[in-house]
């Protein structure tokens, strides 16, 4: 606490008695920042009660203690920014790795759904090969030469040819067939003509014509 002499005898300072009338070195965007950035009053200052200079001391204390501790704060501080740093760092890194897992997951998925598509339509393919290949195989048993000894290629040959020497034989057959369902009609004809011969007689109705039959059974002949 601030005290002066007056007259041999000590007084309390007091304000409005610094014996300041007026600051002339004061600045005033200077005096407003150090208002704003460290709350000081310079243009108070000089009327300011020994209560109200008090105060600054009471800061300047609190502050000689926050200092005393900045090493400490900033050591905890530090660990918090670094440990929320990392922490953020191993969330990204893990969703990284779950991204490029679920990727690969997916792929293989597809991958074993595309094989078992393809080995069902390998099994369905080698089925009908199968069937085919005994088809041919019951066809081609009679034959003198064997199909296993000849190579694939003149397999295929073999079966061509004789595919088309079956087919000809086919279309040769049919004039033949022709003739002998012709000679078969004319003898079912003739068969039948015989039989009506013998079953009516010589004036059976299938030589007259059939009104020249109707008249003859009218006149009783």
């Amino acid at each position: 606490m601030e005290f002066g002499k007056r007259g041999g005898a000590i007084v309390k300072y007091s304000g409005n008695k610094s014996g300041i009338q007026k600051v002339h070195a004061i600045d005033e965007r200077l005096a407003g920042l150090a208002k704003s950035y460290f709350d000081i009053d310079l243009k108070e200052l000089p009327n300011m009660s020994d209560q109200e200079l008090a105060k600054f001391a009471d800061k300047a204390q609190a502050r000689e203690r926050l200092i005393e501790i900045l090493p400490i704060l900033e050591k905890h501080f530090k660990t918090l920014i670094d440990g929320q740093v990392k922490y953020e760092q191993f969330v990204a890194r893990f969703q990284k790795d779950v991204a490029k897992g679920s990727k690969e997951i997916d792929q293989q998925i597809l991958d074993v759904f595309l094989a078992s598509k393809g080995y069902e339509n390998h099994l369905k393919l080698m089925s009908d090969k199968a069937r085919h290949g005994v088809l041919e195989l019951q066809a081609e048993s009679r034959s003198a030469l064997s199909l296993e000894r000849l190579d694939f290629q003149s397999a295929l040959q073999l079966v061509q040819r004789r595919h088309q020497r079956s087919a000809q034989r086919i279309q040769e057959r049919i004039p033949m067939m022709e003739r002998r369902e012709a000679l078969a009609e004319q003898t079912r004809k003739e068969s039948e003509q015989r039989k009506d011969l013998l079953t009516n007689g010589t004036r059976s109705a299938s030589k007259k014509g059939f009104w020249q039959g109707i008249g003859d059974w009218f006149s009783g002949k």
